[in-house]
């Protein structure tokens, strides 16, 4: 209730939420505003893209119940896509990038791992 209470608060105010793994899921694949509507084969329409909304929150969620260092993980790059997040730091890093980054620039593949 408290965390519904501040998104409607923030929304008004014209404030902007800190990333969370849900935003930053909804921001790839949803299609409202400000959202990329990023596709991926084999999960068509809003059906496939609420599938990858929780499925993205769930990996992103898990990262975040890990402790770990960044390493050599680096979301700005758009060269590999065998990445992955395994701690909170790369997952706060991921979440950052998604919020920073263009839709066209993620849907060039920055800011991996996409789901």
């Amino acid at each position: 209730m408290v965390v519904l209470f501040l998104a409607i608060l923030g929304s008004q105010l014209g404030c902007e939420l800190p990333p969370s793994c849900r935003n930053s899921c909804e921001r790839l694949y949803g299609s409202g505003e400000d959202q990329c509507d990023i596709n991926v084969p084999d999960y068509e329409g809003e059906q496939g893209a609420n599938r990858l909304i929780i499925e993205c929150e769930a990996v992103c969620d898990d990262a975040m119940s890990n402790a770990g260092t960044v390493g050599s993980y680096d979301p700005n790059s758009n060269e590999d896509d065998d990445v992955s997040i395994a701690n909170e730091k790369q997952a706060a890093m991921w979440m950052d990038c998604v919020q920073d980054t263009s839709c066209e620039n993620l849907n060039k593949g920055y800011c991996q791992p996409h789901y």
